[in-house]
Parts: structure tokens; C-alpha cells; sequence
């Protein structure tokens, strides 16, 4: 019985070097909490502060300030101070990845932040578009504008061009028109699911619209300018012989699928003719082109053709920075066809103004088959008409606008200068009221618009001289826009957070319903 009595005293000791044991381990455990738990408030600090030097950053483009220049290898802040935090921010051309210089338009920012030591990294790519004051007389602000009719049927729709910078922008899809008739504006599509913001003169009929549209008013009495004259004195424009060899026994859609599956080999026309086309002004009778062919445009290039321009299943590429501008004075037909920059899918964007397409007389534009045009229309006497899969990235003006089939008008938001739908635009005096000189307006002849805009100008300039005021009176002015993206890991935030609501609620679906084997 003595022997044993050692156990006792042993399991007691065991007991106690367990228990203290657990006992350091524990308070070792909350010694260490302390320091992570202060490690995380400073990391997340950290990120805060660095997205507040974000913001900074977009502050900073969205002014006047040079910025491109004003820069130390793409510094534009060192060591600033935010809260308790230092931020450095910098900035690189998205395009060339160097230091910025005064033609960059996109860049990618980088803001480093740093908190009790812990540092936190945040990127974003942005879009700077300047915004100049413009004398926007030419309804660009519109998708569609029309004199006297607009009508949008079947499975056509008017939309945001999403692959725009500013498809993002709050700012209402906007159509117009100078018509004051009942049913001017027919809207009997099921596929116009984005609303519309119709402008129309304030002694329109209430049954100007066949649909329920948001409506406005004109104050005033704008019109729809003719288009600026075109060359007189260009070169003379020869394409190659398949120009000639237009036929009209078949249709657009046909002839595009023939080429497409077979690549023409049927055909007893030439095929794949490519002509450059280099800067310069140029004259035409007319323009036939047909399957297989394709224009390639570099520098600025002027085309007046004389009477009809006509394209089926061909092509009209924008090398980099080049424009194209086009006065027709006779009808159009663009068939299966394209024009925009190389890269032709309407998720590729290119800014429209590029392309300027300009109808004079009182004739007729249509645009059907398989056809997708980047570009900004403007007929004021035509009819335009959009038929089959075609469809226009951009906008367009002109007498009358038809939209039939599975038709749509991708409208590019970057064209929206603030112009009669806008009453802080320059073309409102101070009392919200057109300026009298635009009634003079015509044509959009650029001396005719110079006179008016320096007429308007002396008025404002006037004006602001008889009033005081102390520049404490406003922040500093943000003139620009400019559209960012936030990036993590080289992958969209945003875009990545609303991957995850999704899954979110399909998994919610999925428990609701409950899961099929």
C-alpha cells in the first residue's frame, strides 16, 4: 500500500505542468492577438487611405492642371500625408508604359500607402477625355435626331455602345426631334428595353410618341443645320475596275454569305482588292464596290462622291488615327458590309467622329444585311433606314430614321459635347435661353460658326465682367471626365464583386428550389 502512494502526487504534478502549459500558451496567444489584430486595423487602414489617394488621383486628372508634364518619372504625389498615413502616387501611359507625356489620354495608376509600416498597393487604369467647350450645333448629344419622323420596329433597338469609356455615365439616352405631329415617333420594339429621353418642341402634340417616353422640351427654336459644303477642289479618285462591276441581281445578305462559306470562289469577279487610300481630298462620280473588295484609309482622307455610294460585302478599314470624311450627294446602300477600324467586332471601340458620313440632297440611305459601321451620320434631307442585322456604333441625324428588323444603334456616349439638351451647355445664355445668333445657323460652315461663336463669346465675356466674384467662392474646377477602373490582382473590382453577388444568389436559388441529382 505505501509503494503506490507516489501515483498520486505524480498524476497532481502532470496536472500542474498541463495546466500551466495551456496557461502560457494562452497569454503567449494573446500577446500575439494583440500584435495581428494591430497588424490588420493598419493594413486595412492602409487600404483605406490608399483608396482615398485614389481618389486624389482622379481629382488630380479631372482638373486643368498639367499633369502629363508635371510629373518626376511619372510622380505626381511623393510622401503625401492623408490622416495618419503617407501615399505616393504615380502614373504611367497604358499605352506606351512610360512616364505620361501630353498626348496620353489612358493611364494606370498606382497608389502605394503606408500605415504603422504596413504598406497596401491599390492600381486602377483610367480614361481621361478633356472637356473642351463646344458649340455642339450638329445634335450629337442625340442618338437619334430627326426632322420629321423616327420609327423603330420589330426586334430594333436603340442602346449604349458598352464598349464606350463613358457607357458607365449617368446620362439618359437621348433621342430628338423637330416633328409635332401625333405618332412622329413610333416605338413598337419589345427588345427597347433602355429607356429614352425624347426632345422634341414644347408645342409637340401629347401623342407625338407612340410609347411612354420621359419627354422635354425645346426652349427656343433650334433647326437642323445643312451639312458642311463639300470639296471643290480634290484629286481624282480611281479605284480599281471592281468599282464598275456593281449588280443588283442579288441581294447583300446573299452575296455575304456566298463569300462568307466560300470565300468568292464562285464568283466570276475579282476578289480581295485592296486599295490604300493616303491623306488627301478627293472626288468621285460615284462608288461601287462589291464582294471581296477593301479600302484601307491612312491619314486624313476627304471623299466627295458626286452621286450614289454604294458598298455590298465589302470593307472600309481605319488604319490607327486615321479619319475618314464622306459627302454623298446621292442614295446610299451599305449592304453586309463595314467600316470602323480593323479590329470590326462592335465590342472593339473606336471614337465614331472619326468616320463622318455626310448626305446632301433629299435622298435615300439604307443600311441592311450583316453591316456594322462605327461612325456619326448626317443627312438632315434624307431618309435613313436600318434593316436586318445591321448596325451603327455612333449616332445619326437626318429628315426621317427608320429602324426595322433586328437593326440597332449602339450609341457612343463620348459624342454628348452638352449641346440643346444641355441648358449649361454654350449654346444658353444666362437665363436658360438660346442665343439669337444660332437662328442664323444654317449650315455647319466652320466660318459661319466661328462668327457665331465669337458673337457669343463678347456676350458672355460682357456679362462676366459686371459680376463680381472671389475665386473662394468655388473649388477648384474639375472640367474632365474621367472613367476608372479599380484593379486587383490585374482583374476588375467591381466586375468581380458582382461575379460574386451573382453566384450569391444563384447558390440561394439553387437552396431555395433545392437540387436535382
Amino acid at each position: 500500500m505505501h509503494e503506490r502512494r507516489g501515483i498520486a502526487l505524480m498524476l497532481v504534478m502532470v496536472a500542474i505542468l498541463v495546466t500551466g502549459t495551456m496557461a502560457v500558451a494562452y497569454f503567449g496567444s494573446t500577446d500575439n492577438s494583440i500584435a495581428i489584430g494591430t497588424n490588420i486595423e493598419s493594413a486595412a487602414r492602409a487600404r483605406a487611405v490608399a483608396e482615398s489617394g485614389l481618389e486624389v488621383a482622379i481629382a488630380i486628372l479631372e482638373t486643368d492642371t498639367e499633369w502629363q508634364t508635371e510629373h518626376i518619372d511619372g510622380v505626381l504625389l511623393s510622401e503625401f500625408h492623408i490622416d495618419d498615413g503617407i501615399v505616393s502616387i504615380s502614373v504611367v501611359d497604358a499605352n506606351t508604359s512610360l512616364p505620361p507625356n501630353e498626348e496620353t489620354s489612358e493611364v494606370e495608376i498606382t497608389i502605394t500607402s503606408t500605415v504603422n509600416q504596413v504598406t497596401q498597393t491599390t492600381q486602377a487604369y483610367a480614361t481621361i477625355i478633356p472637356n473642351e467647350e463646344e458649340y455642339d450645333f450638329d445634335f450629337s448629344e442625340y442618338a437619334i435626331f430627326a426632322t420629321s419622323s423616327i420609327e423603330i420596329d420589330d426586334v430594333a433597338s436603340v442602346q449604349l455602345w458598352q464598349a464606350s469609356p463613358l457607357s458607365l455615365q449617368a446620362n439618359p439616352l437621348r433621342i430628338g426631334t423637330l416633328a409635332t405631329g401625333p405618332l412622329s415617333v413610333e416605338i413598337d420594339s419589345p427588345t427597347q428595353r433602355s429607356p429614352l429621353e425624347l426632345h422634341a418642341p414644347s408645342n409637340a402634340s401629347s401623342m407625338l410618341s407612340s410609347a411612354s417616353v420621359e419627354r422635354h422640351g425645346f426652349t427656343g427654336e433650334p433647326i437642323l443645320p445643312a451639312p458642311p459644303s463639300a470639296p471643290t477642289s480634290g484629286s481624282i479618285l480611281t479605284l480599281s475596275s471592281a468599282e464598275t462591276e456593281h449588280t443588283t441581281d442579288r441581294s447583300g445578305f446573299s452575296s455575304w454569305i456566298q463569300n462568307f462559306a466560300f470565300g468568292n470562289r464562285h464568283s466570276n469577279r475579282s476578289t480581295n482588292n485592296n486599295t490604300v487610300i493616303q491623306s488627301g481630298t478627293y472626288d468621285m462620280e460615284t462608288l461601287h464596290l462589291d464582294v471581296g473588295n477593301t479600302i484601307e484609309i491612312q491619314g486624313d482622307v476627304t471623299v466627295n462622291v458626286q452621286q450614289d455610294f454604294l458598298l455590298n460585302g465589302t470593307k472600309i478599314i481605319l488604319a490607327d488615327n486615321a479619319t475618314l470624311t464622306m459627302h454623298v450627294a446621292g442614295d446610299v446602300h451599305i449592304s453586309s458590309s463595314y467600316i470602323g477600324n480593323e479590329n470590326q467586332s462592335h465590342q472593339s471601340w473606336m471614337d465614331p467622329s472619326r468616320v463622318q458620313l455626310f448626305g446632301h440632297g433629299n435622298n435615300d440611305w439604307e443600311i441592311d444585311g450583316i453591316t456594322t459601321i462605327k461612325a456619326e451620320i448626317y443627312a438632315p434631307e434624307s431618309e435613313v433606314s436600318f434593316e436586318g442585322i445591321s448596325t451603327l456604333c455612333g449616332r445619326v441625324a437626318a429628315d426621317e430614321v427608320s429602324m426595322e428588323g433586328a437593326s440597332r444603334l449602339l450609341y457612343d456616349a463620348t459624342l454628348d459635347h452638352g449641346g440643346y439638351a444641355d441648358h449649361n451647355s454654350p449654346l444658353y445664355d444666362d437665363d436658360g435661353q438660346l442665343f439669337s445668333e444660332i437662328g442664323n445657323m444654317t449650315e455647319l460652315n466652320a466660318d459661319l460658326i466661328n462668327s457665331i461663336i465669337a458673337s457669343i463669346s463678347d456676350q458672355e465675356y460682357a456679362s462676366a465682367t459686371n459680376r463680381w466674384a472671389d475665386w473662394r467662392d468655388e473649388p477648384t474646377a474639375r472640367p474632365n471626365d474621367v472613367i476608372f477602373i479599380m484593379l486587383m490582382f490585374a482583374a476588375d473590382t467591381h466586375r468581380w464583386e458582382e461575379l460574386v453577388r451573382q453566384a450569391r444568389r444563384e447558390h440561394g436559388t439553387m437552396l431555395a428550389g433545392g437540387i436535382k441529382q
